[in-house]
């Protein structure tokens, strides 16, 4: 059986509506261990011969055989194949990777066949010591002779063992000493057993063959056939034995490396096109995550001040807008509020004493609201000392006419930068909305004189937290002192529930209202769920965060079609690599994955440079301020890498699929 076969092939191309015969019913054999050229003038076919002869292309007609095996019944996979481990070429331009050197370049076609660095670097560099390149081993194409670049083609096709040599014009780029180096060489090989294929339009090249095939205009025109006496060889003789294929793992692993490698060298060749790629990838990242980082602390922030406020704890107050006109809705008395101390799930009860009043203070007046303070009122409230001293327990003890105030209470009775520190208010609580209100139930009324306070100390909400308060400025007195000067009432018209969460917020506010109902009769109260309302609020946050997130990401997207520019841009440019590596036995799938692994690596890159800024970013918003402590954490960082390596897969799938779809003979013959 012979080694190949060709029966009746043909191949046309077609231009617009014109059909071009390369090939026209081509039939010949070749035996294992013959030296053939092929000859003919430009336009004869011989190129678009080997091409088919080397499973770069399929005929448009005909049968062609390996071993008796139909080339035309394989998929793009088995022809990947079938010329990794039967085939070796030698092209007229030599056609090695610039950025490998020597030994990489003739160590190629072994990473397709899964062989590890080690064994395969080790074999390259026995080939091109065979070939006189042993001290040219790390020098790249552009540091080697035209002589010395065929001579690494030849190690690269003798790197898988090599079975049939394709040689394409392969002294057409040479002088006259190193051509003829090289068909001395091609009869070497042909000595030891392989079967050399040699295509050429020169009648003195094709003489060193032992049988010429004459093509014009696309037919075989002369074949002086398999020479007398021509005995297959039984073995392929080498200088070492052809590599073994590894296994699939073995296999994934090599290529995965080389896809890696390929990318960092491909970037690092193209820096400033690389550069300007990562900066829009970088920006998005930096922008996603600067935004995640502070809406994160904002939140914290936020939620933290908020929750001391309202969490925890559910509101109670006199009145409700849906009463009859007319009807007047009952101050809470203390056996109620002892009533609900009893209750599943609460921890106490918090009564809020406040009255409007007018404060004076020399030529100054304002409306103010007065507050009962204990010992918890600055904690609860959110509030700090900036000035003086709060209430202590003496004056808690004593019932002293002293007065904490806040600074909306400074603003108004004070001139600016004038300290109120042992300056006396004047508060008439009888001027009060409420003292009417106070008289008709019952109580004591309030005194009708001003009564002086000395002011103690001057309080603020805590740096940018959220505080209780009202659009009045507010008194801090002792709860002992309000109640006995201006308002010795035992009702009152609001108190908090403090809740110990072991009873859900709205089962407490549900028995909360059935009690009181009870003893009021009608429902002429409210009640406010503060943990209800916190987790709505924590929802509204939750999803204000996404949307700034997702607003960012928009630069993210733009970064990703950019990436998805340059990748199809570099597989224009990188067109003839990747029909040298589909030559010497890549798959569609390993050039697929080197370039998807490119696009990540790119990606990935950038999303380090927009995580670095990003931290940089944080940095200078911390020494800009300390209301928020910006984090950008661990969890952040690895979903910066996650997002970066997800918009590479994502905006690389294209140029990746495009480069795969290259047929091999279109992608060499690009210039």
């Amino acid at each position: 059986m012979a080694l190949i076969e060709l029966k009746d092939v043909a191949r046309h191309y077609q231009l617009g509506e014109i059909d071009v015969p390369a090939l026209d019913g081509v039939s010949l054999s070749i035996e294992a261990g013959e030296f053939v050229a092929i000859m003919g003038q430009s336009g004869s076919g011989k190129s678009t011969l080997m091409n088919v002869l080397g499973c770069l292309d399929n005929p448009t007609r005909g049968r062609f055989l390996i071993d008796g095996r139909d080339a035309g019944t394989l998929g793009a996979d088995d022809l990947a194949a079938l010329r990794r481990e039967r085939f070796g070429f030698i092209f007229q331009r030599y056609h090695l990777l610039p950025h490998l050197d020597a030994r990489a370049n003739a160590a190629l076609p072994a990473v397709y066949a899964g062989v590890g660095p080690g064994p395969r670097g080790e074999r390259a560099r026995a080939l091109l010591q065979r070939l006189g390149l042993g001290e040219r081993l790390h020098h790249r194409p552009n540091e080697l002779s035209g002589g010395q670049q065929q001579r690494v083609s030849i190690a690269r096709a003798l790197m898988n063992g090599g079975q049939i040599i394709l040689a394409d014009e392969p002294t057409g780029a040479l002088d006259s000493a190193s051509g003829a180096e090289m068909l001395r060489l091609l009869r070497e090989l042909n000595e030891r057993g392989h079967t050399i294929i040699l295509v050429t339009h020169d009648a003195a090249v094709a003489a060193h063959a032992h049988r010429v095939i004459e093509l014009r205009d696309g037919k075989v025109v002369a074949d002086n056939g398999t020479p007398a006496g021509h005995v297959p060889p039984r073995e392929l003789p080498s200088d070492a034995p052809p590599v073994k294929e590894g296994g699939r793992l073995r296999r994934l692993q090599v290529q995965w490396r080389e896809a890696v490698t390929t990318a960092l060298l491909a970037l690092k060749g193209n820096r400033l096109r690389t550069a300007l790629s990562m900066l829009g990838i970088s920006i998005g990242i930096a922008s996603v995550v600067s935004i995640v980082a502070l809406t994160t602390a904002a939140r914290a922030s936020i939620e933290t001040d908020l929750s001391s406020l309202i969490s925890g704890r559910i509101p109670v107050w006199r009145g409700n807008p849906a009463l009859p006109p007319g009807t007047v809705p009952q101050p809470f008395r203390p056996h109620e509020i002892d009533s609900l101390r009893a209750l599943p799930g609460v921890k106490g009860i918090t009564l809020n004493r406040q009255l409007q009043l007018t404060a004076r203070h020399q030529s100054r007046d304002a409306m103010l609201e007065a507050i009962g303070g204990d010992g918890n009122t600055l904690r609860a409230r959110k509030l700090k000392v900036v000035e003086g001293r709060y209430l202590n327990a003496m004056d808690f003890e004593s019932r002293s006419q002293v007065i904490v105030i806040d600074e909306k209470s400074r603003d108004a009775l004070f001139k600016k930068n004038e300290s109120p520190i042992g300056k006396l208010i004047f508060v008439n609580p009888g001027m009060a909305p409420d003292a009417s209100a106070q008289a008709a139930a019952g109580a004591a009324p309030p005194p009708t004189a001003a009564l002086p306070f000395t002011v103690v100390g001057v309080v603020a909400p805590e740096g940018g937290a959220f505080s209780f308060g009202s659009w009045l400025g507010q008194l801090y007195l002792p709860h002992t002192t309000f109640s006995r000067k201006l308002d010795a009432r035992a009702d009152v018209d609001n108190f908090d529930v403090l809740l110990d969460l072991t009873v859900p917020p709205q089962q407490v506010r549900e028995q909360i209202i059935h009690r009181l109902k009870a003893l009021h009769g009608r429902e002429d109260f409210g009640t406010w769920n503060g943990e209800e309302e916190f987790r709505k609020f924590q929802g509204v946050t939750s999803a204000m965060a996404a949307l700034f997130a997702g607003v960012a990401a928009i630069s993210l997207l733009v970064g990703g079609v950019g990436v998805m520019n340059i990748m199809l841009v570099s597989v224009s440019e990188r067109t003839r690599e990747i029909g040298i590596r589909m030559a010497i036995g890549a798959r569609q799938g390993d050039v697929r994955l080197q370039f998807l692994i490119e696009a990540v690596v790119l990606c990935c890159l950038g999303g380090l440079v927009g995580v670095a800024l990003s931290w940089l970013a944080a940095q200078g918003v911390n020494a800009a301020q300390d209301h928020l402590h910006v984090v950008i954490s661990w969890a952040a960082l690895g979903v910066a890498f996650a997002v970066s390596s997800g918009v590479g897969l994502v905006f690389g799938t294209l140029p990746a699929r495009r480069a795969a779809a290259l047929s091999p003979v279109d992608a060499l013959a690009r210039e």
